[in-house]
């Protein structure tokens, strides 16, 4: 993946993205072909032309996502050791050097589990899930010693999720949502990918659970007992630059479809960690989630005059009063070459209490880990 870029020729590569993607919604076959043919002659194309070819593909060959439904509730209950450290990554599989050199920086502090939250690059096809993802890991990770679980982004969907779950099967994983548990603690991975797989509207879209799966996800807070709650997912629950839009075009604080689905139980979640925005923010307390943290800056290149931390948007607060806010002393910075540092989290589980540390990475160098910000869960 190149690092310096023509600004020019991004922002016109990108209008005709959002060209393209209008004419799709709605439905002007012959414009849409006319921009799609214009794109692939276009002299800047971070591979997002592909993109559209995969799940073009995808969606001609009348083929369906491989989504794994559970039979019984009890199913994907996986049970953990009450002392571990867990590794957690997002937005990585890009299969560049500098994602090589942050797990290596991740494998250093020697955790029994990496938790990937999702998105490898571009379309999660076959060849990129193996070698922007799964030979990097069989490479540095010790596979009969630290357990490797990946969930399930936009990009794995893309091309109808056939790379992904591929990769389920190489990694021993069920399925794309799970739940681990030991006598203090449950970690519930959902899959917020299947049902945003279309890369005309991924801007657009809000995405949602599965209804079944969200009943899955439920039934394990019913059964948790006096375990405490970590939620994982590669899209935002919610976001101050907006995680989609409203019928009217204005960018919502949060999604209301995860909103629905677990409302009535955010006050019995400890944390929840997500990806899809290439950074990390840790957020302040946010309808009754007390710690919302995004952390999908492993990997993907984010310059610096993209400004990722300041509000970027009108947001549709949908009737909350509160302003969604963030620790503004938390920030990545930025390297010499005007891109921002990656970033990765330990969490190490000590029976009921929990230290949770944020690490990033000079994207350029690679030098050694910095510790920026921790939590501490204590019983």
């Amino acid at each position: 993946m190149g690092r310096f870029f023509d600004i020019k020729k991004i922002v016109d590569y990108f209008d005709l993205v959002t060209k393209l993607t209008w004419a799709c919604i709605r439905g002007n076959t012959t414009r849409a072909t006319e921009l799609f043919n214009e794109l692939r002659m276009y002299d800047y194309d971070p591979r997002w032309s592909e993109v559209i070819e995969e799940y073009l593909l995808f969606k001609e060959q009348g083929d369906t996502i491989p989504y794994v439904r559970y039979k019984d509730l009890s199913d994907f209950v996986i049970p953990i050791e009450n002392k571990l450290k867990i590794a957690f990554i997002s937005d990585w599989g890009t299969g560049a050097k500098d994602a090589e050199s942050l797990l290596l920086q991740v494998m250093s502090h020697e955790p029994e589990m990496l938790i990937h939250l999702g998105d490898i690059y571009y379309a999660g096809t076959m060849d990129e899930v193996q070698n922007n993802f799964y030979n990097i890991i069989e490479k540095n990770v010790n596979l009969e010693q630290t357990k490797v679980y990946n969930l399930s982004g936009n990009h794995d969907m893309y091309s109808g999720g056939k790379g992904y779950y591929w990769l389920l099967k190489h990694l021993k994983q069920q399925a794309s949502y799970f739940c681990l548990r030991n006598d203090y603690w449950q970690f519930l991975a959902m899959d917020t990918g299947l049902n945003d797989n279309n890369p005309f509207t991924t801007h657009l879209k809000l995405t949602y659970l599965d209804p079944a799966e969200v009943v899955w996800h439920l039934d394990k807070f019913k059964t948790a007992g006096t375990r405490k709650t970590v939620l994982l997912s590669h899209h935002q629950f919610f976001s101050d630059g907006g995680v989609g839009m409203d019928e009217h075009g204005r960018k919502v604080a949060f999604n209301p479809h995860l909103n629905t689905a677990f409302h009535k139980v955010l006050d019995q979640v400890e944390l929840w960690l997500w990806g899809h925005e290439h950074n990390l923010i840790v957020f302040d307390e946010y309808i009754n989630l007390q710690r919302g943290r995004c952390i999908g800056a492993s990997a993907f290149p984010v310059m610096a005059h993209k400004l990722p931390y300041p509000t970027k948007a009108d947001l549709n607060l949908q009737g909350l009063n509160a302003w969604l806010t963030i620790n503004n002393q938390v920030m990545l910075r930025t390297n010499n070459d005007g891109f921002y540092n990656h970033a990765y989290v330990i969490m190490t589980l000590e029976d009921a209490n929990a230290r949770v540390d944020y690490y990033q990475v000079d994207s350029i160098d690679n030098g050694d880990s910095e510790l920026l910000y921790y939590d501490e869960i204590r019983s």
